[in-house]
């Protein structure tokens, strides 16, 4: 022990987390329809690597995929997603050149009788929180899975 009460030896405090709760570098993949399964191989590792259980890692694959389905569908064929985590939160962002015109979009129920519209529904039920920033030409949709504390 040296004067301070720290052991000698003991790496210094310097208020950083320890490595593994640091948050991880950010991975970057623009992707269309035939880099889809890239997408979700990609959220697949990453929420493995950020803690999640099996059955997160897979919510976060089916929102990813979903994301970058619409991206593919709806917001001009082609998309960009990043994936990072920090100590709480695994985080996921998909952006496109898009406009969700519906600012419930994804936060009602569909009726029943309507062929898709599901997609926003299913990211808002799987995921802990869904940010959504939409205006003519741009849609950036940000989820968040939160990570087990270790």
């Amino acid at each position: 022990m040296t004067g301070s009460g720290e052991r000698v030896g003991d790496p210094p405090d310097t208020g950083a987390p320890p490595a593994a709760e640091r948050a991880a570098r950010p991975r970057r993949l623009p992707f269309d329809a035939a880099a889809l399964k890239a997408a979700r191989a990609l959220v697949v590792e990453a929420a493995a690597e950020a803690g999640l259980d099996e059955d997160r890692v897979q919510d976060a694959e089916l929102v990813a995929s979903e994301l970058t389905a619409n991206s593919v569908e709806h917001g001009g064929g082609t998309g960009v997603l990043w994936i990072w985590h920090d100590a709480t939160h695994l985080v996921i962002e998909v952006s496109d050149a898009g406009y969700i015109a519906d600012p419930l979009a994804g936060k009602r129920p569909v009726p029943p009788d309507s062929i898709g519209g599901r997609g926003l529904l299913l990211v808002h039920k799987l995921a802990d929180f869904v940010r959504i920033r939409t205006e003519p030409g741009r849609t950036v949709i940000r989820v968040y899975f939160t990570r087990a504390m270790m």
